[in-house]
C-alpha cells in the first residue's frame, strides 16, 4: 500500500491562502501599533523633560502636539486623545497625562479592524 506523505495540492492551496490572509492582515495592522509605540515614547519622554517644568496643561498639550507632528503622528488628534488629570489640589502637584484613542483601518474588502490604545504617564511640572 502506498501511504501519502505530505500535503495534497488542495491542502497546500488552503494553507497558502490562510497564511496569505494572515500576512495581509498583519501588514495592515502593524502600522497602527507602530504609531502607538511612537506616541507612547513621546509621552514617556515627558516624565524627565525639563522643558515642561512650570508649564500649564494647555502648554504641555501644545508641546505634545508639536512632538507628534515631528514624529509624523498626524492621525492622532491631540485635542481629542490627550487628557490631563490633576494629581493634587493645585497644578503644582503635577498631572497624569492619559493618551486614549482608537485606530480603525481596512484589512481586505469590507473587513475592518479596530485597535484601542491607552497609556498613562505621571508628570510633575
Amino acid at each position: 500500500m502506498n501511504k501519502q506523505k505530505g500535503l495534497s495540492m488542495v491542502s497546500w492551496l488552503i494553507a497558502i491562502s490562510f497564511f496569505g490572509t494572515m500576512a495581509i492582515a498583519a501588514l495592515n495592522i502593524i502600522p497602527s501599533y507602530l504609531n502607538y509605540l511612537s506616541a507612547r515614547s513621546v509621552l514617556g519622554a515627558l516624565e524627565n523633560d525639563s522643558v515642561i517644568k512650570g508649564k500649564s496643561a494647555e502648554a504641555i498639550k501644545n508641546i505634545i502636539k508639536v512632538r507628534f507632528e515631528a514624529n509624523n503622528l498626524r492621525n492622532i488628534n491631540v485635542s481629542k486623545s490627550v487628557f490631563f488629570k490633576n494629581k493634587g489640589v493645585s497644578d503644582r502637584a503635577g498631572y497624569t497625562v492619559v493618551l486614549s484613542y482608537e485606530d480603525r483601518g481596512r484589512i481586505i474588502g469590507n473587513l475592518f479592524f479596530v485597535t484601542v490604545f491607552e497609556y498613562k504617564v505621571e508628570i510633575t511640572p
